[in-house]
């Protein structure tokens, strides 16, 4: 219960230590029950030279990722065909494969490589797609992951997350009792971490704009909080912050305008809103209780956030232009932490019921609230562009990790980091 309280009142940095900064372990723990079969022949390269990355490996981890995906291990495949001539239908149906890929590579001018890869359908008999191109030596992690994009929506017909981003926050233990904190931006599979923003003092409440060119969150500075708006392109860094109390708890509008926050100016923790156009803030919420975790619905006409005037912290909906807000959640013994899916026809949340803090899913329509998670800590959920998967921080052996679960439940897969604990997550949206 104190750490509930902990983070409505926005100190959520003395919660769990956050450390780390490396590859990330994928570990698959739940899945879906029927799979499709995918087999991935590794890359041919008939060069002496080793290549930076492992297209092949990567797409495979990708696929494997999801939980929708079971790939054919290279050593249980009857042949690696590198070109279309190479392929027979018939030993990949004898497998049970429903799709196929392969890829061919070959030296270009200027440390370049000449890339063909195909996705086939095995179960037709037919090429699905054909991709050609010229990548540079270091840019083979990006074509992975928009050829896994590409592949994974001609199979699904659901848009790709490879290419997006997952920030986070570490927390570095120094000496004499000194912390090293950093905002981290890795791709989504956990590669590839880099430094953003650091500080000597705790980082909180980590939130992307839109259109994925700036990250905001609360840092401490002195004896205050501010909002601050890191661009990740420039570097340019902005703060949002009032004379007195803190500022925390930034969420950005769709169309980027607007940045809701949450100020103890008045005292009481509230909700405000700042327009970048004018740059002036109003107000929205006015009473004695903690309002907090502002966010916007994806037409940025309402906002949900959590407050405790119903005696207990709940989720409700403030709507902008009418300026009056309603209770939406019930169930459980308490609910915080909302964030709509990409679509608005869902929230998800962190739901404490019988002592156990797990991510929920409400549908809009109905209001009919789902439990996704099956661990007792998860916090900070995140969903993914596409709304079919989002991502939070759990326990797993005493360590924070994170983990990932699609909206219906049926796939949970974590991520551990072998150098401390991983907190506050927040995914990307789509950067192209």
């Amino acid at each position: 219960m104190a750490r509930l309280t902990q983070r409505l009142i926005l100190m959520a940095f003395f919660l769990l230590p956050t450390v780390v900064l490396a590859d990330l372990d994928i570990v698959v723990t739940k899945g879906y029950d029927s799979k499709t079969k995918m087999a991935i022949v590794p890359f041919f390269w008939g060069e002496a030279t080793v290549l930076p990355e492992k297209i092949d490996a990567i797409m495979t981890n990708n696929m494997v990722r999801t939980g929708r995906f079971d790939v054919l291990p290279s050593e249980s495949m009857l042949s690696q065909p590198s070109t279309e001539e190479g392929v027979f239908f018939r030993d990949w149906q004898l497998l049970g494969q429903e799709y196929l890929v392969i890829g061919h590579l070959k030296p270009f001018a200027d440390n370049k490589i000449e890339a063909k890869v195909a996705l086939y359908d095995v179960v037709k008999n037919r090429r699905v797609v054909q991709v050609t191109q010229i990548v540079g030596q270091y840019q083979l992690r990006e074509f992975a992951h928009s050829l896994s994009d590409l592949f994974y929506e001609r199979i699904t017909g659901v848009r790709g997350i490879f290419s997006t981003r997952v920030a986070f926050v570490t927390r570095k233990a120094l000496a004499d009792d000194r912390y090293d904190f950093r905002l981290q931006v890795a791709d989504a599979d956990g590669q590839r971490a880099r430094t953003v923003y650091k500080s000597g003092e705790p980082i909180i409440s980590v939130a992307w704009s839109h259109d994925g060119q700036k990250i905001a969150f609360a840092n401490k500075i002195g004896d205050r909080w501010k909002i601050i708006i890191q661009d990740l392109k420039s570097g340019k860094v902005n703060s949002i912050s009032d004379a007195r109390g803190y500022t925390s708890s930034p969420a950005f509008s769709t169309d980027g305008r607007y940045l809701a926050y949450v100020s103890s100016n008045k005292n009481s923790p509230e909700i405000y809103i700042y327009d970048f156009q004018t740059g002036k803030s109003e107000r929205l919420t006015r009473n004695t209780y903690i309002d907090t975790e502002p966010s916007f619905s994806p037409d940025s006409k309402y906002l949900v956030f959590t407050s405790e005037k119903g005696g207990k912290p709940q989720i409700y909906r403030y709507d902008l232009a009418a300026k009056r807000s309603e209770r939406l959640t019930f169930e459980g013994d308490q609910n915080f932490r909302a964030r709509y899916s990409t679509d608005g026809k869902y929230l998800v949340f962190v739901h404490l019921n019988e002592g156990r803090f797990q991510i929920a899913s409400m549908d809009m329509a109905s209001r009919d609230i789902r439990v996704l998670t099956e661990t007792d800590l998860d916090e900070s959920p995140s969903i993914a562009p596409n709304g079919t998967m989002l991502v939070y921080a759990t326990q797993r052996g005493g360590q924070g990790v994170l983990a990932w679960v699609s909206l219906d439940g049926q796939v949970t897969n974590q991520m551990k980091s072998d150098f401390g604990d991983v907190l506050e997550p927040a995914w990307s949206p789509y950067l192209n």
